[in-house]
């Protein structure tokens, strides 16, 4: 665009203090439209703030205003009488000019001599942007390491999350005080540096986790639930739960969906402080460091994991609307196609409940693979039972332990005897090594908690009509990854680590009862993957099989037992014999 077409925007500003020296909104007004004459521009308006100061972080609604006119293309460049006029603060200047460039809008200061509409303008104007630029990685960097700290100190960094307040209740500004928190006005209980709970929010937060955490409640219903409760207080005064707001911006509005979500994911809630380094809040429940904290925790740690993990079960379920209630199909996830290797989806058609290839619903690839019924779920349940039940016997569990206890009290003689000189070194490394070897061929049968593991899984499995769907797919996905079907053939199962001892020696199931027909030979076709294909890091055992790590192992046992007792079911709880 030749300057001769400028479209030109003035801004003038002055503080009650600079126009009682005399530097008047007329004196910049006039020197600005001079100026735009003497160029050739056309003057489009002028952008006044009177009274308000150029200092860092101060609020000035005209600059605001011509910022959104320069975004949106009103002018091509803006004029000012001088620079601090504009901006008094550098790091605000530099940022502001290089925004502007961004727009390609130009800037120009009467007194200072600037014109970046000139080639020499321009340079100069490329120069500051650079400028610009390192002082906001500095300040960015300056920031992550406040943050960084603010964490370690276990404060809190952004907004004050939901459910908590800085507790300052006799100077207390926060939407959800005055009117709505039975302890406004109330002498402060804290100096504002740390957070408490909030009489009301708090509790709003503890009964989303509560209901959420039986697997019965969704997002929505959580929302719909909160919306609807009445918390009394001691007064006898009925106070339904709202969202925060934010000062100046908005108002207090009824709890949200979105607010449920949210709070649903916060780790915050236990007492710890989560740290995501670069700036950017992922949506994953892992950030890279936790710390403790040092505000109150409103659940427990083990409430708030019972809820990541409902989350993670039923997150690819359709949920319910106002014509019927969620469904949990407890196999998707691990049914998967053994023509495509697509997972299997949950659908329903007229009241029956059906899985079927999500290639096929995506319309991906034209696969052979039919809809398969729901009740076939109870195919997979019997053919898991069976090789739970004949896969560890008591007898050789404890023919292990003897074999090793005896073993280890042969390695602590040998090493007696070496420490008191009556056996050579090399003797007694022999002696470890065998007790180690040992160790090695029987990784499944020397931890109890392998019996433990099959004997909950079968007791589970035989009462899997009485158990909660969401129970059911916490079970299935804690014995196997993937199970393959052919029409309504098993021909592959990939059993999780856990379970790779007690399943990894059979791949399908046998004709009778259960309806499913045995198709081994289907294992060598495209695209299937192979039975036990999983993590290289496992090692095998002499006959080739897969070991599992005894932490491994404990660790999935822990994840069981935090499903709920049968016993308060009038269920008979028993071990596998």
């Amino acid at each position: 665009m030749h300057h001769s077409t400028f479209r030109a925007a003035g801004y003038r500003r002055v503080s009650m203090r600079e126009q009682v020296d005399g530097h008047s909104l007329d004196a910049q007004e006039n020197n600005i439209r001079q100026y735009v004459v003497t160029q050739g521009w056309t003057f489009t308006g002028l952008y006044t703030d009177a009274g308000l100061s150029a200092k860092k972080d101060s609020e000035r609604p005209e600059l605001q205003r011509l910022f959104d006119d320069a975004a949106a293309g009103k002018f091509d460049v803006i004029v000012v009488d001088k620079i601090d006029r504009f901006f008094r603060h550098l790091g605000g200047l530099l940022v502001a000019l290089d925004q502007l460039n961004a727009w390609s809008v130009s800037f120009a200061s009467v007194q200072e001599r600037l014109d970046f509409t000139t080639p020499w303008g321009k340079l100069t104007l490329t120069v500051l942007g650079m400028l610009a630029e390192i002082y906001i990685d500095n300040l960015r960097q300056e920031t992550r390491k406040g943050k960084h700290q603010r964490a370690r100190k276990g404060l809190w960094n952004g907004s004050i999350p939901f459910g908590y307040c800085r507790g300052l209740c006799a100077q207390c500004q926060d939407p959800n005080g005055a009117g709505y928190c039975p302890d406004f006005g109330q002498p402060n209980k804290t100096d504002g540096k740390t957070l408490i709970a909030h009489p009301i929010d708090s509790v709003a937060v503890k009964l989303a986790y509560e209901w959420y955490a039986t697997g019965d409640y969704s997002d929505t219903s959580v929302t719909t639930a909160l919306q609807a409760y009445e918390h009394r207080l001691p007064t006898d005064e009925v106070i339904h739960f709202r969202t925060r707001g934010v000062i100046n911006y908005t108002t207090p509005k009824p709890i949200t969906k979105d607010t449920v979500r949210e709070l649903l994911q916060k780790v915050f809630y236990t007492g710890q402080v989560p740290y995501y380094g670069d700036g950017r809040k992922h949506r994953g429940n892992n950030p890279p460091e936790i710390f403790p904290g040092q505000h109150p925790a409103l659940i427990e740690a083990a409430t708030y994991q019972r809820v990541q993990e409902v989350r993670t079960l039923v997150y690819h379920n359709p949920r319910e609307s106002p014509d019927h209630a969620a469904q949990i199909f407890p196999l998707t996830g691990v049914l998967r196609c053994g023509y495509c290797g697509a997972h299997f989806r949950g659908v329903s058609a007229h009241g029956t409940r059906y899985y079927r290839d999500a290639a096929q619903i995506e319309h991906l690839r034209d696969c052979p693979q039919a809809l398969v019924r729901a009740d076939k779920e109870q195919a997979i349940v019997e053919w898991l039972l069976g090789k739970l039940e004949s896969a560890v016997s008591v007898p050789d569990l404890e023919a292990a332990q003897t074999r090793l206890h005896e073993a280890e009290l042969r390695c602590e003689r040998a090493r007696t005897l070496y420490l008191a000189g009556e056996m050579d070194r090399v003797s007694y490394e022999a002696e470890k090594s065998r007790l180690e070897n040992l160790k090695k061929s029987l990784t499944f049968f020397t931890t109890g908690d392998s019996l433990a593991f099959s004997g909950f899984s079968v007791q589970q499995l035989q009462h899997w009509a009485q158990i909660l769907p969401i129970e059911q797919k916490r079970l299935i996905r804690g014995l196997v990854e993937s199970v393959f079907l052919r029409g309504d053939a098993i021909v592959g199962c990939q059993p999780t680590p856990a379970s790779l001892p007690l399943l990894g020696n059979s791949s399908v199931v046998t004709a009778d009862p259960t309806g499913f027909e045995p198709a081994i030979s289907a294992l060598t076709g495209p695209h299937v993957w192979p039975l036990h294909h999983g993590s290289s890091t496992l090692s095998r055992g002499r006959d080739n099989t897969r070991a599992v790590p005894v932490c491994q192992l404990q660790n999935v046992w822990r994840l069981f037992i935090r499903v709920p007792s049968l016993r308060g079911r009038g269920l008979t709880v028993k071990v596998l014999q």
